[in-house]
């Protein structure tokens, strides 16, 4: 039968999982990441692609136009990309990790390398070189094994359990804020961030007023970033609110073990979100509603990938701008990869004490793949979403969950305009709850040990509030590789006991003290049984 086949391909027994429970997970992952088919298109649209500026300018009619239709050909490449990346890692890793354009990578790709509308150091084609050359280094390292040595080798045990927990708290940032989530945590001038919830017309954007911003404000870059402390009216947005009842929705129906949790609240509030003439309508009466709306309404769409498929341009790859874009692109890509997979993973019980989990090649092979095939269309590097951390929670454990994203990312090709029309806070409470669950794995973490407890708390610190994976596990490593470096050379010209060896051998002891007592105990309950 063709269950039996899915099942012993999957392991779905062996995992104690079963087809309805890899589905439900499958939907929760979908939703919890859908957002990434409005907001990626965004910010790789202002990079400008392939549009040229003509007599008009950058900012003319004429270019708007471009980057309109680039937008919407940015939605169909993210789609299809995700689509063949989920099924490759469910296929052949048979892990529930989706996969699609890293949050971070594509801002920095866009602001950082290519720049607003074209006018950074690389061009768009340069840099799409950049990320097929990365995705190229990347698969070297995975199809060899050195990928994983460099994980295991490099990051210390307090960091690999401090993980999951960073990320945790990361994606409830993201759930806390306005791109992806409920907007309550927004930007403030003295504080840098302050509490928000203010309603659209209270919102006062921040903007970087560097010297072109100066000279003509028409220039200045606006950003997703506001403030509501000029015109007050902080927890008044009706948006938050809804958004605040469906993330109570879900965290009581999982403390009733419902594993529909997540697709329950989410779709709830996106229906109710999608009525117009409401408070919190996800179309309201205004240009963007509209434009929203009329976008929604075609429920179909196809577009065309002719502004951004195939646009390498190996001439332009060259000179310093490149080298550091190239060479950023991969160290980020690397760790937020690696901290990813490890983390969820790591949440579902998988990796052994060698630090090593199953299939591990294939699935960071699958990463390397995906991103030169991204590149193809256009995209910044393709990495693991943690958003499948969601899934993991609803039960998933094998890779017919990606399987089943794949096909949900091959119905966006299509019906673009439904799902790209999940609004950031009907999806950002279960980013928070899927963060606070997270957290579980600081458990494991040695906090009586000086050089654990920093090294930990420093990954879990920074990686939220530099809204970087990568600079998270920077942190703590580094963090822990000074406390080796003081340590070593303490150790071994003066005999100064290095207190993370000490660590690991009260932690064996006390193993060995536990494995005793309970050998103990054994003999005891048989010398009484004997004795009966």
């Amino acid at each position: 039968m063709l269950s039996e086949k899915i099942d012993n391909y999957f392991e779905l027994t062996a995992r104690g999982t079963n087809i309805l429970t890899e589905f439900r997970g499958a939907v929760a992952t979908f939703l919890t990441m859908a957002y990434i088919l409005a907001v990626n298109p965004r910010l790789l649209a202002d990079s400008g692609a392939s549009c040229e500026y003509g007599d008009g300018g950058p900012f003319s009619p004429e270019y708007e136009l471009c980057l309109e239709e680039t937008k919407r050909q940015f939605v169909v490449a993210t789609a299809l990309t995700s689509m063949v990346a989920c099924l490759i890692m469910g296929l052949w890793a048979n892990l529930p990790i989706a996969l699609s354009c890293g949050m971070g990578m594509n801002a920095y790709f866009t602001y950082n390398v290519v720049g607003f509308r074209g006018f950074g150091n690389v061009s768009y084609g340069a840099a799409l070189s950049a990320v097929l050359i990365e995705g190229i280094v990347f698969f070297f390292l995975a199809v060899t094994g050195l990928r994983f040595w460099i994980i295991k080798t490099f990051i210390p045990e307090p960091v690999r359990l401090a993980t999951p927990a960073a990320i945790g708290a990361f994606l409830a940032h993201l759930g806390l804020q306005t791109a992806e989530g409920l907007g309550i945590v927004v930007a403030d001038v003295a504080t840098a961030v302050t509490l928000g919830g203010c309603a659209p017309d209270r919102r006062v954007p921040m903007v970087p007023f560097d010297a072109a911003c100066k000279a003509d404000t028409s220039l200045c870059l606006v950003s997703d970033a506001y403030t509501c402390d000029n015109l007050g009216g902080q927890m008044e947005s009706a948006t938050v609110w809804i958004g605040l009842f469906g993330t109570v929705l879900m965290v009581i129906l999982l403390g009733y073990k419902v594993r529909s949790s997540f697709i329950i609240g989410i779709g709830l509030v996106t229906v109710i979100s999608w009525f117009r003439g409401t408070a919190v309508t996800y179309f309201p009466d205004d240009a963007l509603g509209n434009a929203r709306f009329e976008y929604f309404k075609e429920v179909v769409s196809i577009e065309k990938l002719s502004n951004i498929a195939g646009k390498w341009d190996f001439s332009e790859a060259k000179g310093s701008e490149f080298a550091v874009a190239l060479i950023t692109l991969l160290y980020v890509d690397f760790l937020d990869t690696s901290g990813t997979l490890l983390a969820i993973v790591q949440a579902m019980g998988y990796v052994d004490e060698n630090g090593d989990f199953p299939r591990s090649r294939a699935a960071f092979t699958t990463d390397a793949i995906a991103t030169m095939f991204g590149s193809a269309f256009g995209l910044s590097p393709l990495t693991s979403y943690i958003e499948s951390a969601a899934g993991v929670e609803a039960g998933s454990r094998t890779g017919l969950t990606s399987v089943f994203v794949a096909f949900f990312f091959f119905l966006s090709i299509f019906f673009a305009p439904i799902l790209s029309s999940i609004p950031a806070w009907a999806a950002g409470g279960s980013l928070v709850i899927v963060g606070a669950l997270m957290a579980r794995s600081l458990a494991d973490v040695r906090w009586d040990n000086p050089a654990h407890a920093v090294s930990a708390f420093a990954t879990v610190m920074v990686m939220p509030l530099t809204y970087s994976i990568a600079y998270g596990l920077i942190a703590g490593i580094g963090t822990w590789l000074v406390i080796r470096a003081v340590a070593f050379p303490l150790s071994y010209f003066f005999g100064i006991a290095d207190p993370t060896i000490i660590a690991d051998k009260e932690s064996k002891k006390e193993e060995e003290d536990v494995a005793e007592a309970a050998e103990e105990d054994k003999k005891e309950k048989a010398f009484s049984d004997d004795e009966a």
